[in-house]
């Protein structure tokens, strides 16, 4: 029977804590371990943890300086020994499943890194506000289709969909993702430990709630909706300056270089086909980008490269998830005429 791990990291979290702790200790499968890794509270947030030391098999560190989120998180991770990670925030409240069905997902699929679920959107006095984080991350059906096909990293390189707190992974994928990089903002933890997972093709998700998300003023990583941004009409991309034009085209170039450039860093697609195809898609979308960037300023040479962009479905395939069946083709004669 595989070992599991909790990594809680606290700070200041008295307010919710305990009611966490509770439905920990109310899991159908106990964890092994939880791991504890404090970021100098000012609050009781230890005297609450020692009222769990009975019922669940706790080690707590209290941080001699603040180490921030990732960084926190990252130390917690480091010191579970289980089989088994979790990661847990410190104010949700985990349904008495979860852990089972955690434990019986990496039985029954051996060869996955990492799992995650969705989880129920609840208000600061644990109300259910009719929504799932899902929804909220834009992770529909056809996502959830798409990512059952191995396009995990598809999906992810448009936008995170996992929320640390709903993912559990194998201690193997540390030696993967390990120490963190410096990370560029949206991206924290939670997004890199995906990511890792998913280069690998070896991530896989439990299409249910395992936990009520706490949503309040207070939490220091909530709810990330990834934005489609406003999808501009052909008229709107003739008239704007050019500059305005390349200028978002740079940006995301620059993002996947520096995504691809830490990746390689941690993982080396030699003798590892999967991973080798994945640094390609990379690669593609920063030539789309590119090449989008660069287009010539005599508009007649640019119908080619654009040509092909459109032959190749490139423009289909980086769209936004929500844009219409038109905005393909209103990109590519944008690309032409403006």
């Amino acid at each position: 029977m595989k070992t599991i791990s909790i990594a809680l990291c606290t700070y200041n979290g008295s307010k919710f804590l305990r009611e966490q702790l509770q439905s920990i200790a109310n899991q159908k499968l106990l964890p092994n371990e939880i791991i504890i890794t404090d970021d100098c509270s000012t609050d009781n947030t230890e005297s609450i943890v020692n009222e769990f030391k009975s019922l669940l098999n706790i080690t707590f560190i209290r941080n001699i300086e603040p180490l921030k989120v990732a960084k926190n998180f990252e130390k917690a991770i480091s010191l579970c020994t289980s089989d088994i990670i979790t990661p847990c925030d410190q104010d949700d409240i985990w349904h008495p499943d979860k852990l089972s069905i955690i434990h019986n997902f990496f039985e029954k699929n051996p060869t996955k890194l990492a799992v995650f679920s969705d989880a129920t959107l609840v208000d600061k006095h644990g109300k259910d506000l009719g929504q799932h984080f899902w929804q909220k991350v834009r992770l529909g059906t056809p996502q959830i289709e798409a990512w059952k096909q191995d396009k995990a990293l598809d999906i992810t390189l448009h936008g995170n969909r996992v929320a640390g707190c709903m993912l559990a992974f194998k201690k193997e994928l540390l030696s993967f993702a390990l120490p963190f990089p410096t990370f560029r903002p949206p991206m924290i933890h939670d997004g890199w430990l995906t990511l890792i997972a998913c280069m690998m093709n070896s991530i896989s998700l439990i299409e249910k709630p395992l936990i009520s998300y706490r949503q309040h003023e207070a939490q220091q990583v909530g709810t990330r909706a990834v934005e489609g941004g406003k999808v501009l009409t052909l008229k709107e991309r003739l008239a704007r300056p050019r500059a305005e034009k390349i200028a978002p085209f740079l940006q995301k170039r620059d993002e996947y270089i520096y995504l691809k450039t830490i990746l390689s860093t941690y993982l080396n697609p030699t003798n590892h086909p999967i991973v080798s195809n994945n640094f390609q898609k990379i690669d593609a979308i920063i030539a789309f980008y590119e090449t989008r960037s660069q287009l010539s300023t005599f508009h007649l040479a640019r119908f080619f490269p654009v040509m092909k962009l459109l032959f190749v479905g490139a423009y289909h395939r980086y769209k936004d998830q929500e844009a219409s069946w038109k905005a393909p083709y209103i990109a590519a004669l944008g690309d032409l005429f403006e």
